[in-house]
């Protein structure tokens, strides 16, 4: 058995330099995931679409669904929960009526619907194994590989013992990492379903953002207040406690260099060198809260928030 190391900071006193954004958008939503390709930017949002930007943040298109009724019969925007991209082909699942989601693919000016409410899946996530594939986060803590082109499920499993609340999807699509409503971070197969690797007791509550990057892992938690940085091949980890206020969002550098995050009510991110632990950078310009951290290369970073700010950073 391998030995576990682990790292506890409870506090950071040195503080990075502090940078502010080179480039800013606006959306007229808030901002609930983004994936990137070499051209543009794909951003899920809570107004019934998907927005597209270039890399310099200009609008390039909108994809839009319907809006939904709700038990009174008004109708509202949909959240678009998350989004994906492969081969140009735009990949999001939307909330439908009563709980249930619908999975979308766009791909050129088209737009098919490949899963119907009327399978009455409580689907959270949906993002690429392949062209053909994608995986789906239910609320249930369950996961299912399902088969974009016959429409139809291939393989549904569980994973955890609390409801899901995020899941990401490492770059070369064969691992994915779900963190859930108990603070379990659990690293699995894209292909398979199988269950490779499970954190009990590190984050204790509520994981609010999580992402994957080969063999390291980023988690921040809620109620806990817990920063942890897993190295999942290694069975190690390394936890930063902040005593004032939850960790809202996470994301993991190129290289697993840095790990950027969210742990204040001045919408200020941090970030930490993961192999000295010393805070590099602090990134102020957010006016509410940061839902999402995206790495264009190692050096710059795009941001969105909740109320729709989307913000380019450059390090160097």
């Amino acid at each position: 058995m391998r030995k576990i190391f682990v790292t506890v900071i409870t506090a950071l006193v040195l503080f990075g330099a502090q940078l502010h954004p080179v480039q800013k958008a606006m959306i007229k939503a808030g901002v609930l995931d983004m994936v990137m390709d070499d051209k543009y930017i794909y951003v899920a949002t809570d107004a019934s679409k998907v927005v597209v930007l270039d890399k310099e943040l200009h609008p390039v298109s909108e994809i839009k669904v319907r809006k939904i009724k709700d038990f009174m019969g008004t109708l509202n925007d949909a959240d678009i929960y998350s989004v994906d991209v492969i081969d140009g082909k735009i990949l999001f699942l939307a909330q439908a009526e009563e709980g249930y989601s619908e999975l979308f693919v766009h791909e050129g000016n088209t737009t098919t619907k490949v899963l119907d409410k009327s399978k009455m899946l409580y689907a959270k996530a949906a993002k690429y194994v392949d062209s053909e594939h994608a995986l789906l986060a239910l609320m249930s803590d369950e996961v299912i590989l399902y088969d974009i082109v016959h429409q139809k499920v291939i393989k549904r499993a569980k994973f955890g013992e609390y409801f899901y609340s995020v899941i990401a999807m490492d770059k070369d699509r064969r691992h994915f990492v779900i963190g859930d409503e108990g603070g379990e971070v659990i690293v699995g197969e894209a292909p398979t379903l199988k269950r490779i690797k499970l954190f009990k007791n590190i984050n204790k509550d509520k994981i609010l953002s999580i992402d994957i990057n080969k063999n390291m892992i980023a988690a921040g938690s809620r109620a806990d207040k817990t920063l942890a940085i897993y190295d999942w091949q290694e069975n190690s980890h390394k936890v930063v406690k902040n005593p004032d206020f939850f960790i809202y969002v996470v994301g993991l550098s190129p290289n697993n260099r840095y790990v950027v995050y969210g742990d204040n009510d001045k919408y200020i991110l941090k970030i930490l060198d993961i192999g000295s632990m010393e805070q590099k950078y602090e990134l102020a310009g957010h006016k509410n809260i940061v839902n999402v951290v995206r790495f264009v290369d190692q050096d710059t970073i795009i941001t969105g928030s909740e109320t729709g700010e989307i913000f380019k950073w450059r390090l160097k």
